[in-house]
């Protein structure tokens, strides 16, 4: 009997180990043989023969498919131009659009300084300024495009950039043009965007794909070229949504590392992509101390707002009601307000993406997903709560929940590893394009959404009167909640400083003024006008009724300190303009 315990026992243990690896690894190196089975890193194209160069007559393609598919998802958009989703964030985005395109001409170093909530500054800083769509838009107000249908157009484009974006991408990683127009057609239109159709900024994550393929580059190239592109995506996703830019910047940290660590290329992309790191500070810095101002003047969000817009994990499984597929299905679940339903079709895809063996992209893809999702939960997760405490950024943002569009974004590009992985098993070209837009027809009635919209209708020609007339403060009445957006709308027409506003924030000195406005025009009301520097008052007779319209008016003749300067009647409404005697 040979026993286990003798002094050549660790001899007997090396010769078994030895003729067991002998017998199962035929090679010298098993943990070679490991990694190529697990992570093969040169798996960056799965259809090696199919890694074309992109042309210019098939970017055109794309982009005309991508407009097609938008006029039919977002219709009757295309046909009611000067309708929007409500009057609500939309009204206030064309302000943004139109205060940007106002300001960079009259009063270029004072940006931030919006004509909302006199006599505060810095009120353009009190939400997302979208400060680069206002500058790319800016020529169309210029040239007198109408506001409206312009805002319009910028949501449309939003969904053809995103699909482009993304083809681009994808295109990069597996050299399919099929596997990209899938994953193009995901991003493009996944649920998240339909639920958030009025919130202009929601609708422009085009930048991060474009980010994450400069970064692919920088890795795999070392060049200072990609890594200075690496830095401008980020920083153009900052100045056209900053709540995916932060959650963008964020997310590139574990992909980035994943990508760096486990492609062995950390050495080559350190200087680019350094050097991108900074051409993204310059370009954002200036817009850091608005922010800050802000921050000092209004606080932090308060962690109640936090929780409130915090995703839960049972929140990817219940779909808006206004999903016209899964709505009637999945839509009667208990959810938080910020819609994180992914759709069906596309997780299924991203799981035949990361079925081993698995490679380095899909690995650091997957990762994302993990992250991306974590951060969704905001304080019902783990990584939101670490990173508010650490990071200033983290403090300005309110619904973490809005993270779950990068989780779309690293489903979207597992789901073109997906195809591609499954067209190894469709030989004939005509079969993956057949398979591929089969693919994208259940992508789309899986997001297909209702968009009821409400027409704009047209400012008062009273207005007019304020045409070459010295700036003064100007207060719409009646100053009740619902109203505030139509208010900030109408200012485009003369861009005089008023009193109301809408924003992302709840002022407390505006909603001091709300309550004795209501009985405007009483001896207390009056004085608080005088005492706020309130020049003109602008008298609705769509928004106070009819009879109580009247009313007031009537108790204005009785006045001597409000005095009539201008009166027009606008689809038979009448609006008046009193000037403030003190």
């Amino acid at each position: 009997m040979v026993s286990v315990t003798a002094a050549w026992r660790p001899a007997l243990w090396a010769v078994l180990i030895a003729a067991l690896r002998h017998a199962i690894f035929r090679d010298d190196n098993l943990w070679r043989r490991v990694k190529r089975r697990l992570c093969p890193l040169g798996d960056v194209y799965i259809d090696q023969h199919a890694a074309t160069r992109l042309t210019a007559a098939e970017l055109l393609g794309v982009t005309a498919l991508m407009a097609a598919l938008t006029l039919v998802m977002t219709c009757p958009q295309v046909l009611r131009m000067g309708a929007v989703r409500d009057l609500g964030d939309p009204l206030f985005s064309i302000w943004r659009l139109s205060w940007i395109a106002h300001q960079i001409v009259s009063d270029p170093l004072n940006l931030f300084d919006g004509n909302l909530y006199y006599p505060n500054r810095l009120t353009l800083a009190y939400s997302d300024s979208m400060v680069l769509p206002g500058v790319i838009t800016a020529p169309f107000f210029w040239l007198g495009v109408p506001a409206v249908p312009l805002y319009n157009a910028v949501v449309l484009a939003s969904f053809v950039a995103a699909g482009v974006s993304m083809y681009v991408l994808v295109r990069s990683l597996t050299g399919q043009p099929t596997a990209a127009l899938v994953s193009g057609v995901v991003f493009a239109f996944y649920p998240f965007r339909f639920q958030h159709y009025n919130h202009l900024e929601l609708l422009l994550p085009c930048w991060m794909p474009l980010g994450l393929l400069a970064l692919h580059r920088t890795l795999e190239r070392g060049r200072l070229r990609d890594g200075l592109m690496t830095g401008g995506a980020v920083a153009a996703q900052l100045l056209s949504c900053m709540y995916f830019g932060v959650f963008f910047a964020a997310y590139l940290v574990p992909v980035g590392a994943a990508l760096a660590i486990g492609g062995r290329r950390v050495g080559r992309a350190v200087k680019p992509l350094a050097a991108g790191a900074l051409v993204a500070a310059v370009l954002v810095i200036p817009m850091v101390s608005p922010y800050l101002h802000v921050r000092q003047q209004l606080g932090e969000r308060n962690l109640d707002q936090v929780e409130h817009y915090s995703s839960r994990p049972g929140d990817y499984l219940v779909a808006n009601e206004t999903n016209a597929t899964w709505g009637g299905l999945l839509g009667r679940g208990d959810h938080g307000p910020e819609d994180s339903f992914p759709g069906v079709l596309v997780v299924i895809l991203a799981l035949v993406a990361i079925w081993p063996p698995l490679s380095v992209p899909r690995i650091a893809y997957a990762l994302g997903v993990l992250f991306a999702f974590n951060l969704s939960l905001g304080s019902n997760g783990k990584v939101f709560p670490a990173l508010y405490w650490a990071l200033v950024p983290f403090r300005g943002l309110r619904a973490p929940g809005r993270m779950s569009m990068l989780v779309g974004l690293s489903l979207a590009v597992l789901s073109g590893y997906g195809v591609a992985r499954l067209n190894a098993y469709l030989r004939r070209p005509w079969i993956r394009i057949v398979f591929a837009g089969a693919l994208s027809a259940i992508v789309l009635l899986e997001s297909r959404s209702m968009l009821p919209l409400e027409q704009v209708a047209p400012p008062s020609a009273v207005y007019q009167w304020f045409d070459g007339r010295p700036p003064g403060v100007v207060a719409e009445l009646p100053a009740e909640p619902g109203l505030d957006a139509q208010y900030t709308y109408l200012s485009t027409v003369h861009w005089q400083p008023i009193v109301n506003g809408y924003s992302g924030v709840s002022l407390p000195s505006f909603e001091e003024f709300r309550p004795p406005m209501r009985t405007f025009p009483d001896d207390s009301s009056v004085r608080l006008l005088q005492s706020r520097h309130v020049d003109y008052v602008v008298l609705h007779e769509e928004y106070y009724g009819r009879q109580a319209y009247r009313a007031v008016v009537e108790a204005l003749d009785r006045r001597s300190d409000l005095r009539e300067r201008a009166r027009a009647v606008t689809d038979g409404y009448e609006a008046r303009i009193y000037q403030v005697v003190r």
